[in-house]
């Protein structure tokens, strides 16, 4: 049974094109959700921006963000998040999607107050379905 949500748009950010590609299926398998995946976070950073000035409606209610990545790695996408339009922490939800167990990780991505919840790898339909139910 699919839960229903206003925005179905959920927001992929991992390093892994695999990771995201699995990822993708397991959303739109399971749900009617668009899914906009990114392997670079200052680019989907920038897509946030640009819908934040533009298009508010298009921002995603479920952004799923890796740890560990090139370039912009997610605790810097975090610092740079909550800068983001206020708009934008209304409306889009941040777990961090991680193989990390380090305990550390888990008590850093506690002191963001965008950051919803920690999850491990990998993403479950289960997983997901509880996180809407939420």
């Amino acid at each position: 049974m699919e839960t229903t949500v206003d925005n179905k748009a959920v927001m992929l950010i991992d390093d892994d094109a695999i990771t995201n590609f699995i990822n993708t299926k397991v959303i739109k398998l399971n749900f009617s959700f668009d899914v906009h995946d990114y392997v670079n976070a200052q680019l989907a950073l920038e897509q946030l921006m640009q819908w934040c000035q533009s298009f508010p409606e298009k921002l995603p209610f479920i952004i799923f963000l890796d740890i560990n990545m090139p370039v912009m790695d997610g605790w810097e996408f975090l610092e740079e998040f909550q800068k983001l339009p206020s708009i934008a922490q209304q409306k889009s939800r941040i777990f961090m999607l991680t193989s990390s167990i380090d305990g550390e990780d888990i008590e850093k991505a506690k002191t963001y107050p965008v950051v919803s919840e920690f999850i491990s790898k990998p993403l479950t339909p289960d997983k997901l379905r509880n996180l809407i139910q939420d």
